[in-house]
């Protein structure tokens, strides 16, 4: 009787989902709605929260990550902390240029 053959150890498992991206995004994307307001930190926190929650679903649809949701809040909290930031300092400029005046002395 002869052994039987060694096929070697047994293949590993699937590779371990890469979550980080999204959850950074996540993240930076919550604390970009607080920081709008602190001397206009909101607006590339935000960007970058909302790049890093994009790439995140991309690859949580593509099968490399499992935390989709994460991405997606990252991507809109992201969005969100931009568009507020953007907001404050139009609105900043606005109401610095506006003539008071013509309302206070009446």
């Amino acid at each position: 009787m002869t052994p039987p053959p060694n096929y070697g150890p047994p293949a590993g498992g699937p590779a371990a989902p890469n979550n980080t991206m999204g959850l950074v995004g996540m993240i930076l994307g919550i604390i970009s709605i607080p920081l709008a307001c602190c001397f206009y930190l909101g607006i590339p926190v935000g960007i970058a929260g909302a790049i890093l929650g994009y790439l995140g679903r991309q690859k949580a649809d593509s099968g490399f990550a499992n935390n989709r949701g994460q991405a997606q809040a990252g991507l809109i909290c992201g969005a969100i902390g931009a568009v507020l930031g953007i907001a404050l300092i139009i609105l900043s400029f606005t109401v610095r240029n506006f003539d008071w005046s013509t309302y206070l002395n009446r």
